[in-house]
């Protein structure tokens, strides 16, 4: 007999299961000191000689944003496969050549990108597309969307000035660059200004809102339990007992039970990777080994933000089935994408590879 569907505020639980994600809830906003960051090794020796991390990466294998010279550090996060970064890449490097040949500037001045959810192969592939003329480091797991706190997507293009304190965020473009000239005429204000002065002008500057790509899945709480039900009768469940541990951001953790034992699905939403691409939701269900046993998209977008066939969702329910949660990997655009649907699919990829932490605490509570 199914048992009711119920739902548990489990609190101590919740304050847990909610980190995991590793995403900030706020976006870094001019004014705030840029958290600290590493890099890996995936940098070539040119790169690492103009950045001036070629010391500290012999020492250490990686570098950390603090270590790059330089009074002011050109920060561009952008996406191979996002269409504003494609269009922006010939305004960015037509700053990066202004700003190095200006003598004021060249000394002082670094740039560097940053190619969320891109591994090294997709970057370098970018780079010689575009022919861009700055150093480009891959982060494959979103790593600093989460620290920073994402935005709305890609392109966001941070001015960074050095102090004391650290690194502090001046000015934050969402979105591609009005113009390379507009866009230098800041880093030289950012170069040869106060910082008191510069806080004091960068205070009334704001992102644009990003209200529109809200992270909230586009149905009822109805029809996401059908939607899980199914899921977990798909993975060969039956019939559950379902009940649910609810976490404060409005996504859920539900654990069915039956003959066969326990599963538990997550829905997930994600901002998008692009600045025009919308938010995505799905449903990913495991079992109690932490394996993926049924994928389910509620809202997820390709190309020109065109909603998924349910042959494009099979496809991907196929390529996740049997991996496991708490195996690191790293997304293959080349094998793991659905096609047009690159950065849909590494957001999904990247949601397995969080839902690790949650599996092992669902264990650790006794609640698989």
């Amino acid at each position: 007999m199914k048992k009711p569907f119920i739902w548990i505020a489990i609190l101590p639980l919740i304050m847990i299961l909610v980190l995991p994600l590793g995403a900030s809830t706020k976006v870094l906003s001019p004014g705030d000191f840029f958290p600290q960051y590493r890099f890996g090794p995936d940098i070539s020796s040119a790169d690492a000689a103009y950045l001036g991390v070629a010391h500290v990466l012999e020492g250490k294998g990686e570098f950390h944003v603090e270590d790059v010279w330089g009074e002011v550090l050109v920060l561009e996060l952008f996406n191979r496969f996002c269409f504003g970064c494609q269009q922006g890449a010939p305004l960015m490097n037509k700053a990066y050549e202004m700003v190095a040949s200006d003598p004021s500037l060249s000394t002082k001045v670094r740039f560097l990108g940053v190619g969320v959810g891109n591994n090294m192969k997709t970057v370098n592939d970018f780079r010689r597309e575009f022919d861009v003329l700055f150093p480009l480091v891959p982060d494959p797991r979103f790593g600093i969307l989460d620290a920073v706190g994402n935005p709305g997507g890609t392109p966001y293009t941070m001015i960074l000035k050095k102090t004391s304190g650290g690194l502090l965020l001046l000015v934050a473009h969402f979105g591609v660059l009005d113009s390379a000239e507009g866009f230098v005429n800041e880093v030289r204000k950012v170069a040869a200004g106060d910082v008191q002065q510069l806080l004091g002008d960068t205070r009334k500057a704001e992102l644009p809102p990003r209200a529109w790509k809200k992270l909230v899945p586009p149905i009822s709480e109805a029809q996401i339990e059908s939607l899980v039900l199914k899921s977990m009768e798909r993975a060969g469940y039956g019939s559950v007992g379902l009940y649910s541990v609810q976490l404060p951001d409005g996504e859920s953790v539900y654990i069915g039970e039956s003959n066969r034992g326990k599963v538990f699905s997550r829905v997930i939403s994600r901002l998008p990777v692009c600045d025009v691409c919308h938010s995505v939701h799905f449903i990913l269900t495991l079992n109690s080994r932490g394996q993926i046993v049924d994928f389910d998209a509620i809202y997820v977008t390709k190309y020109w933000n065109k909603v998924w066939s349910e042959e494009e969702v099979d496809q991907m329910r196929r390529r996740l089935l049997g991996l496991s949660a708490l195996e690191e990997r790293e997304f293959d655009p080349e094998v793991d994408a659905v096609s047009t649907a690159t950065m849909s699919s590494s957001l999904i990829f990247d949601s397995l590879d969080k839902t690790g932490p949650v599996f092992k605490i669902l264990k650790e509570k006794g609640i698989l």
